[in-house]
């Protein structure tokens, strides 16, 4: 399993809380009103519909996080290595494929007026150096 870099956890009590209340919501809407598959059902089984459901949230969650962050762009991240100040033009539709599926947002577009080029997005590429 991957690790956190800065080593902290957002899983603190109230995250632990709040994710038992929506696996206990979720069982309803898996499986009815019983809460639970039938009497004999693999426990493969039950791990693949857990498995199916935890991977949509993951991706909700990343997705949903990215097109919010890319809302507030601050001052810093658009100054340009030279120290020209990139201006905002608009957001560009983003793709990436993650092991939970595809997860889209709005990145934003920026341009430096001085220099005449794009600023963000990079464009995709292959590699650390592109």
């Amino acid at each position: 399993m991957a690790k956190r870099t800065d080593g902290k956890t957002r899983l603190n009590p109230a995250v632990q809380q709040r994710l038992c209340e929506l696996a206990d919501e979720l069982r309803g809407l898996i499986y009815g009103e019983q809460g639970f598959p039938n009497w004999g059902t693999p426990f493969a089984e039950i791990e693949s519909d857990a498995k199916e459901v935890g991977h949509e949230f993951i991706r909700l969650l990343m997705e949903q996080t990215s097109d919010e962050q890319s809302r507030v762009v601050p001052n810093t991240a658009l100054q340009s290595a030279s120290g020209e100040l990139a201006q905002l033009i608009g957001r560009e539709e983003r793709t990436l494929e993650t092991e939970s599926g595809r997860v889209q947002w709005q990145e934003p577009k920026a341009y430096l007026p001085k220099s005449r080029k794009d600023f963000f997005p990079s464009k995709p590429c292959v590699g650390p150096e592109g």
